[in-house]
């Protein structure tokens, strides 16, 4: 609300409008008019309506995690749900682009920056099934998400190598996991959705074992679009494997500035000496794609406010620490425990103090 009265502000400002004391009852026509509506959408999120037969993908800047929302006449699924903190993100992108229902909801691996929210959706909508690997985790998260499913009277269901689930009819091919392993990147599911003659292809957290244990039982890998394995991880999405999906497009889900280095310069590489268009959330927000079968088209939904206040950010408070640091300190936190700041004055007021070691 704060925003939608600095803009009606602004307006008063830019016509010289007189008797403005008023504007409070002004601003609340104005509001019921609806014609402010798209100013309180997340990044200006419209209803998906997609015709039967098509898919539109959307690729939700979450930071240094995963999470997408599929429509297709009116059906939704959603693969993966970010970290625990996106979970307000996630509900509102979900509700203002006009979810009611998600049919399929599936949580490629049990580590937090993939199911931390899916406790949140799962609680808030309408469920058809829930899948995920048979690999557990002794994680609140984890059991977060087992108590949801069985508040909504179902079970999780764990799809095998070689299954074919359903999508309003679009087939969903299951490759992955071949088998179980200790790594759990590499127990992700890894599956194909297919629409006409366009397939799109995600990899969860895979890494080198898994990719080749899926090479080699033969599957149809290729793709027109690819989910990067691992945020880009140079432990993914080896040359093999991106040889088979052959894709034309890759989309990175990552952090900006995380102290993992993702996306890494060898994967990069790799993926451009393919020919491959690069995507990613850290540079261009939420990321959506479009295809009837036959034509493809990305567009973008905004930056997230994140990654809004990265680009403006001088400085980098630790959440835990409570210090703030500058940008090449060689002792930032994890993305999830950031805070950005544009002045050490903003900063300090918000009780932060400064490093001792970088000394900003």
């Amino acid at each position: 609300m704060k925003r939608i009265k600095w803009f009606f502000l602004m307006l008063c400002l830019s016509f010289g409008l007189a008797g403005c004391g008023n504007t409070g009852e002004i601003l609340d026509e104005v509001v019921q008019s609806g014609i402010l509506d798209e100013y309180l959408q997340p990044e200006n999120v419209q209803k998906i309506q997609v015709p039967e037969g098509e898919l539109e993908v959307h690729f939700i800047d979450v930071g240094q995690a995963d999470c997408a929302l599929l429509a297709s006449g009116g059906h939704f699924m959603l693969i993966d749900g970010g970290n625990n903190d996106d979970r307000d993100r996630i509900l509102t992108y979900l509700q203002n682009a006009g979810v009611e229902k998600l049919d399929i909801v599936v949580g490629t691996h049990p580590h937090e920056d993939h199911i931390g929210s899916l406790d949140t959706a799962i609680n808030a909508f309408d469920v058809g099934a829930v899948y995920m690997p048979k690999i557990s985790a002794d994680t609140a998260t984890y059991r977060d998400v087992l108590e949801a499913v069985k508040g909504k009277g179902l079970e999780v269901q764990h799809p095998a190598s070689g299954d074919v689930l359903d999508f309003n009819g679009l087939p969903v091919e299951i490759f992955g996991p071949v088998k179980e392993y200790k790594n759990l990147n590499n127990n992700s599911i890894v599956l194909r959705i297919s629409v006409g003659d366009t397939a799109f292809l995600f990899t969860g957290d895979a890494e080198t074992e898994a990719e080749f244990d899926i090479l080699e039982q033969g599957f149809d890998l290729s793709a027109d679009v690819l989910k990067v394995s691992h945020h880009g991880s140079s432990g993914s999405s080896v040359e093999e494997f991106l040889a088979y999906a052959d894709a034309d497009y890759a989309v990175i889900s990552v952090g900006i500035g995380n102290s993992y280095d993702h996306p890494e310069d060898v994967t990069l590489k790799r993926l451009k000496n393919y020919g491959m268009q690069i995507f990613r959330t850290d540079q261009q927000g939420t990321i959506v794609c479009n295809t009837d079968g036959e034509n493809i088209s990305f567009r973008q939904e905004g930056k997230s406010s994140q990654s809004a206040a990265v680009m403006e950010a001088a400085y980098v408070g630790n959440k835990n620490s409570m210090k703030y640091h500058t940008l090449d300190c060689g002792s930032l936190p994890v993305e999830k425990n950031r805070v950005y700041f544009a002045d050490q004055e903003a900063a300090e007021e918000a009780g932060y103090a400064p490093c001792g070691s970088c000394k900003p």
